[in-house]
């Protein structure tokens, strides 16, 4: 009777273990998904495979880059924020979450993520092609006041790069309709476009351009920083041209919504090595970008308060209001 009944005991013990083994269970411990919801070869997916690459150092698990291109980044942000909240796909994206909801294509702003950590920024770009007659930003400011609606300005129009487009506008007192603008998703397809004579200028991340600016196929105007960054001394900023118009790109990591906060410390753990990590910061820096680190509160405030920023700017501008899901 005794052994029937520690033979009882230890099967429940067994059982309960079975039960919450599963709770209990390692994380990461199968490959880590981080969708780019743009395509290959832009800016956003050139700084994820970087920082991918130095992620895995500090995760046990790989991590896959997936890109999910398609409505000016809307399908892999809903990808994301439709997945199963457990710690396996994330979502790396940049401001384009203010902007979509400042201008009525969603109705979710970052508050539908759990923010992870911002590690990477780059600066934007202004550039013209080649055999642009504009050498300076005031060349090309002076060309479009004189013949306005004359000048193709390729940009995404209510996406990130339209968001630049407006904040060069606003430094320089000029309406959008002194420049003729084209709807153009992605830096890469700007890019072409200008290399193939189809557009005049843009603004584009300068980790995207930067070969076609070192083999002399596009030329550069500015970039939209508030100093000379040490990775590139060389390059001229449009402030110190006298046109105060500062925009990075930050590419940010965020969670679905749910996902439990112990595996979303693990993550931001793993992210925050990596973003100190010496190897990740030269390779990002070799590549035109900016190694930062926002993580917890200081994240918070900074979403907060560019949300407010893009919202002021879609407000002052106009920005069409379109139906959001």
């Amino acid at each position: 009777m005794r052994l029937h009944t520690m033979g009882m005991v230890f099967g429940v013990a067994l059982g309960a273990c079975a039960l919450v083994g599963p709770a209990y269970a390692a994380f990461p411990e199968k490959p880590i998904q981080i969708v780019v919801p743009f395509k290959p070869g832009g800016g956003s997916d050139l700084a994820a495979r970087i920082f991918a690459k130095h992620l895995e150092k500090y995760l046990p698990v790989k991590v896959i880059i997936t890109n999910i291109d398609g409505a000016r980044g809307r399908m892999g942000e809903l990808e994301v924020k439709r997945a199963r909240p457990d710690g396996y796909e994330l979502l790396w994206q940049h401001q384009n979450l203010h902007m979509a909801i400042a201008t009525g294509r969603s109705n979710y702003d970052y508050s539908a993520y759990k923010p992870v950590a911002d590690t990477v920024r780059s600066d934007n770009a202004l550039i013209v092609g080649k055999a642009s007659p504009y050498k300076t930003a005031g060349d090309l400011n002076a060309a479009a006041k004189a013949a306005p609606g004359t000048i193709r300005w390729g940009a995404a129009i209510n996406g990130i790069s339209h968001f630049a487009f407006l904040e060069y506008l606003d430094a320089t007192g000029m309406s959008e309709e002194t420049f003729h603008t084209i709807g153009m998703s992605g830096d890469k397809d700007r890019i072409i476009a200008m290399m193939q004579g189809n557009l005049d200028a843009a603004i584009v991340a300068l980790s995207s351009v930067r070969p076609y600016l070192e083999s002399g196929d596009l030329r550069l105007l500015g970039i939209m920083s508030d100093a000379r960054v040490s990775a590139y001394p060389d390059l001229p900023t449009l402030k110190e041209q006298g046109i105060d118009a500062v925009f990075y790109f930050d590419y940010m990591t965020f969670a679905p919504k749910d996902t439990p906060d112990d595996r979303v410390k693990i993550l931001r753990d793993a992210w925050i090595k990596t973003a100190q990590d010496p190897a990740a910061k030269k390779e990002l820096e070799d590549g035109w970008m900016i190694p930062i680190l926002l993580a917890g509160p200081a994240f918070d405030e900074y979403l907060a308060k560019q949300l407010k920023q893009f919202t002021g700017l879609a407000n002052k501008y106009g920005l069409a209001k379109e139906s959001g899901q």
